[in-house]
């Protein structure tokens, strides 16, 4: 991996573009602080621990999903990827420069959930280690996944129509502000196609809200390396 160009390339368009688009940091916390308003205020707080725990792996697959809208403006708005192409640089470095990117967008929302967390009573040593590992994998995969449709799609229309879908997808269905209990253990099953479910289960586990499933760990990692595996040898890296 070329850390000098992921680290340059991260920095460029994440962490110095941050300081002069501050307004775009606030509209980036509205989708699931908004989601854990409705969510407490529906259930009368009952949901609002789950919520909290939950909205840590959402605020963490949106920047993975929304990853891929940014890969289609550099592809189809900006021909920047057919500068990087004319390189050296592999497909992996391009993705990851881009991901970590989007990933300075999160960091203010995810340390005002921990915050969050910390104030509720909610936050363990043992949950936070353990959601910085489950973050990791789910930002991996949900980047893998935009990385493979970006490649496959041919305008940027279709980019934000897909990101759209996926969002509903990943954030809505799967029990990421409610708990994996409510659902019969089948759908639960189902929507395990969504790395945010096993996500969402095990952090539940690791805040002590339900019990620890493990084998969703297990589903997980393998829904990374999956991801992963095809944005590395399936992707139309250089087009003809």
């Amino acid at each position: 991996m070329n850390l000098k160009f992921v680290s340059a390339h991260a920095w460029l368009t994440g962490g110095a573009a941050l300081r002069s688009n501050w307004l775009y940091m606030i509209t980036g916390m509205g989708f699931p602080l908004s989601l854990l308003f409705v969510v407490g205020v529906l259930s009368k707080g009952a949901f609002l621990p789950y919520a909290l725990a939950g909205g840590l792996i959402s605020i963490v697959a949106t920047n993975g999903i929304f990853t891929m809208a940014d890969l289609g403006m550099f592809k189809f708005e900006y021909m920047f990827k057919d500068l990087i192409v004319s390189t050296r640089t592999s497909p992996m470095d391009y993705m990851f420069g881009v991901m970590l990117a989007d990933f300075f967008w999160s960091i203010p929302s995810i340390v005002l959930y921990f915050i969050l967390d910390m104030i509720f009573h909610i936050l363990t040593p043992y949950a936070f280690v353990m959601t910085l590992i489950v973050a990791s994998l789910v930002l991996l995969s949900t980047a893998s996944l935009g990385f493979v449709l970006t490649s496959l799609v041919k305008h940027q229309r279709f980019v934000w129509a897909i990101t759209g879908m996926l969002s509903l997808v990943m954030m809505i269905f799967p029990p990421t502000f409610y708990p994996y209990t409510y659902l019969p253990h089948p759908i639960l099953l189902i929507l395990t196609i969504s790395p945010t479910t096993p996500a969402a289960v095990l952090e539940q586990g690791f805040f002590g809200l339900a019990p620890t499933l493990w084998y969703m760990l297990y589903i997980l990692i393998a829904e990374t390396v999956i991801l992963f595996l095809l944005a590395r040898y399936a992707t139309v890296w250089r087009e003809r």
